[in-house]
């Protein structure tokens, strides 16, 4: 397992000399970060310095800025609470059953998005027509989409807990339940709480489940950087790319700064 008790017997890391690969590591390693992050801030700073009064809608960004905030709390929050126990069972559990869930949960990652978007839509159509085109629906999506992330996440945290914990817990007496809330949960709370975090950043930048689940009049700030592009109004995309970069950075920062 992952887990261990005590100090135990970590080293330090022994550095790997480079020697006369120092240099073309490093300049390899500048182009993709200039390839990756350098060019696209730089673009995006250009589109901004463009706009002006006319493509800046203040109010606008606003509502668009606070409802990607709120559908991506709300599909971070159902996709984390769904993975918990999948997450649980396939850490300390490995008969057949769990892992035929853990590789369900997987297979959010095989569909593409666009799959996923059409079969709630044919769901809610078909079987479930209040909820079309309302936003359970589309966090829904979100939770079947990335489920996977929160999976990982949650199973890895809680290997990282030592499981002779759970079973001083169930000697004296603690029921399952009540080991998963006392003991489990807050011992692999960091994961999770990790894991929640980057489902709130792939839930902001999802694209094509949300043009095709969100309510009428609802945009995000993906889909309006991608109706403004659609259009080549980059100067008036740039400030939704702006904010969506922004508050995607925030826990990207706070995932950062767990893992080290």
């Amino acid at each position: 397992g992952s887990a261990r008790t005590g100090s135990g017997t970590a080293r330090p890391a022994v550095p790997a000399l480079l020697g006369r690969l120092r240099l073309p590591a490093l300049a390899w390693c500048s182009a993709v970060a200039a390839a990756g992050v350098a060019f696209p801030l730089g673009t995006l700073a250009y589109w901004l310095t463009v706009g002006n009064s006319a493509t800046w809608e203040p109010a606008r960004l606003l509502e668009t800025g606070t409802t990607t905030l709120l559908v991506a709390a709300l599909g971070a929050l159902l996709t984390t609470v769904l993975a918990l126990p999948v997450g649980v069972l396939a850490a300390r559990y490995r008969g057949r059953a769990a892992h035929f869930l853990e590789q369900a949960a997987y297979a959010g990652h095989a569909v593409p998005g666009i799959t996923v978007a059409l079969a709630m839509v044919f769901l809610a159509v078909r079987y479930a027509y209040p909820l079309y085109q309302e936003l359970p629906l589309l966090v829904i999506a979100y939770a079947v989409l990335f489920l996977p992330v929160a999976v990982g996440a949650t199973r890895a945290a809680v290997l990282q807990s030592p499981p002779v914990l759970e079973d001083v817990a169930r000697s004296l007496g603690r029921g399952p339940v009540r080991v998963l809330r006392e003991v489990t949960v807050p011992l692999a709370a960091p994961g999770i709480a990790a894991g929640a975090a980057l489902t709130f950043v792939v839930c902001m930048k999802e694209l094509p489940a949300t043009l095709l689940l969100r309510p009428t009049g609802m945009d995000t700030l993906a889909t309006r950087l991608w109706t403004e592009t659609g259009t080549a109004s980059y100067a008036a995309a740039a400030p939704y790319a702006a904010v969506l970069v922004l508050t995607a950075a925030v826990p990207a920062y706070l995932l950062g700064r767990h893992r080290t």
